[in-house]
């Protein structure tokens, strides 16, 4: 079986046109020996048990539910090591949950509290109501994932419109929000990245888009239960746009917005082909693609830790040019199996935390003519502990140094001590063994380039270097935010409802500073945005909160007071955040539809940068010696 990744880029408001994927992936695992157990308790907020509750187990699109008695208990066993979703529903109460891939037994309390709602109306791009439009899956708080059609199988409700077209979901936890993906007969899917628990209905739109169908067999036979993706592939990774699975005859229908796509299909008795282009360009048209399954080239291995035991959990992926087509993890026993439509491609290794393959992370695999195949075990070392120092020119006054890396898809930012000792523990295994870094003094043109190799870290030492700052305006780049009728004009008035960590703040208040102003929202959670807020957070320890750099930020309006500080709290942010005024008054001056998005604004309140990628600190300081 393969599987395509469809995480999204960037969780942000329809509005700011940033779609959200729901990363529900469903991935084929044999049941290990010695698999886990998961049980609990659905419980009150008081912790009283609550009876009659139904909890729901769903594990590779394989739902098994059960219901609590008088003490609230509930017990799954012989669970695979893998993605699992738990659901606790009551109609009474809101929902809660978990998601995880379980690696031992685990024992938890699903705490129901008092329910809200979200109440929306379906309609077209001609604003007529849509009914039957259904809900096929959800993540609640960004916390669990809710695969709504697979469960209403099992006696969850099925969340659909009625023939006016409105659509209540009455089971939110209070103050909560979710992520959702929308489907219907004779519309694309639709992906909503956020909608906040709320008494006011709100209008979703859904839009024609292009059918495909087909069918699916096996030696000329129809296969049932095949699942089919439609998805493109992008600077982000891959992105599913529609899914469906295959009736008793194999056929399949779906719709997506009109463009062109991939399509794989999985089922986890065969191997997944490559995936086919198929052109939905022309809405007017059917697209029809047919696909023939073939039987699979199986590769089978294990993971051990340093000591010889054998590694639960670890993934396994197996990668044909820049396309994944299996994922699994192995089990108790540290064993895996993958299944591949080709014996020549790629298998990535992906440790648990801490760890790393002391051979290369991507494996090549040539299997030829052979159909199955046991590699030798692949064993397990822990990550090194980077330890270095920066030294400084005789002239240079001492201060804390920034070191960032500069080649890692989740950045690693940190301080060093006065004397410029840093430590890194990286928690993740890279792609590559030589880590890039920069480290970098916060007040003069003074840095340096330096790698570490992981099989041989030592300890670093680097001499910082006088350089040349890049002070160029940088051309618009596709995708964001086109500021450039902005730069070297003064700096738009921000406007927020409340602040948070500060009094009221205007950029009239701050001339005289450098101010970093970031335009951004809680709920977005992609690598980019993360890795923008814990920049920010160094440059604010750096410069403090009473010298001539401000960094601040304005959160979407769209969300409400307590969401923005449970976001501060959770991001541990402690510089000044304002949440916009609606409707959306400072991300409309600054015409900002992609989030985030972080200007620099000189002492004057000029804005003169707006594309400040790998160069932030570095135009912070260029701006603090303009007069």
């Amino acid at each position: 079986m393969a599987l395509l990744f469809s995480f999204g880029t960037v969780a942000a408001r329809v509005r700011l046109r940033v779609l959200a994927a729901l990363a529900l992936c469903a991935m084929l695992f044999a049941l290990p020996m010695g698999a886990a157990t998961i049980s609990g308790k659905v419980v009150r907020a008081d912790g009283a048990a609550i009876e009659g509750a139904r909890v729901y187990m769903n594990q590779d699109r394989r739902v098994r539910d059960m219901t609590t008695g008088g003490k609230g208990t509930f017990r799954f066993e012989e669970v695979a090591v893998g993605p699992m979703e738990v659901v606790a529903y009551h109609p009474d109460f809101a929902m809660d949950g978990f998601t995880t891939v379980p690696v031992d037994d685990l024992e938890v309390n699903l705490v129901l509290t008092e329910p809200a709602g979200i109440a929306i109306r379906v309609i077209n791009n001609e604003f007529m109501p849509v009914p039957g439009a259904r809900i096929t899956g959800m993540v609640v708080n960004d916390r669990f994932a809710v695969s709504v059609e697979d469960l209403a199988e099992k006696g969850f409700p099925m969340l659909r419109s009625d023939d006016s077209g409105f659509l209540d979901i009455t089971c939110i936890p209070a103050g909560g929000f979710i992520k959702m993906t929308l489907a219907h007969h004779d519309y694309a899917y639709s992906d909503v990245a956020y909608l906040p628990e709320d008494s006011r209905r709100r209008d979703i739109v859904l839009y024609p888009g292009t059918r495909l169908r087909g069918r699916v067999t096996a030696e000329k036979k129809p296969v049932q239960n095949a699942r089919i993706s439609v998805f493109q592939k992008g600077v982000s990774g891959q992105r599913k746009f529609a899914e469906a699975l295959t009736d008793g005859e194999g056929f399949y229908h779906l719709r997506a917005p009109e463009d062109h796509y991939l399509v794989a299909v999985r089922h986890p008795d065969y191997a997944s082909p490559t995936p086919m282009v198929a052109d939905m360009t022309r809405r007017e048209e059917t697209a029809v693609l047919d696909i023939e399954l073939k039987p699979p080239y199986i590769i089978r291995g294990s993971i051990v830790f340093p000591d010889g035991k054998p590694c639960p959990g670890a993934r396994l992926l197996f990668r044909i040019e820049d396309t994944i087509f299996e994922d699994t993890f192995s089990d108790a026993r540290g064993r895996f199996t993958l299944r591949s439509g080709s014996g020549e491609g790629v298998l990535r290794v992906v440790p648990p935390s801490g760890y790393m393959t002391k051979i290369l992370a991507d494996i090549p695999v040539t299997l030829g003519e052979v159909r199955e195949v046991d590699l030798k075990p692949i064993k397990l070392v822990r990550l090194p502990l980077i330890r270095g120092r920066g030294i400084l020119p005789k002239d240079a006054e001492p201060a804390r140094l920034y070191v960032r890396s500069l080649n890692l898809p989740a950045p690693v930012h940190v301080l060093t001590d006065d004397s410029g000792i840093f430590e890194i523990q990286l928690f993740y295994q890279p792609e590559q063994k030589t880590i890039a870094f920069r480290i970098e003094h916060p007040l003069r043109f003074l840095h340096r380039d330096f790698t570490v190799d992981l099989e041989k870290p030592g300890k670093v030492e680097v001499v910082l270097e006088e350089f040349e700052p890049r002070l160029e305006k940088t051309p618009h780049q596709p995708g964001r935010n086109n500021l450039t009728p902005l730069i070297d004009k003064a700096a738009p008035p921000i406007k927020c409802a409340e602040w948070f960590n500060s009094p009221p703040l205007a950029l009239s208040d701050l001339k005289g500073k450098v101010v970093v102003l970031t335009l951004w929202a809680g709920f977005d959670t992609s690598h980019f945005a993360l890795n923008r807020l814990t920049e920010l957070r160094i440059i604010h320890e750096l410069f403090g909160a009473g010298g001539d750099v401000a960094v601040i930020g304005v959160h979407d309006a769209g969300s409400e007071p307590d969401e923005v500080e449970q976001y501060l709290e959770r991001y541990a942010i402690t510089f000044p955040v304002g949440r916009d005024a609606d409707p959306y008054v400072s991300f409309n001056n600054y015409g900002v539809n992609a989030i985030p998005q972080t200007v620099l604004i000189d002492k004057q309140g000029v804005l003169r940068y707006a594309e400040t990628e790998d160069r932030l600190l570095e135009l912070i300081k260029a701006l603090r010696r303009r007069s």
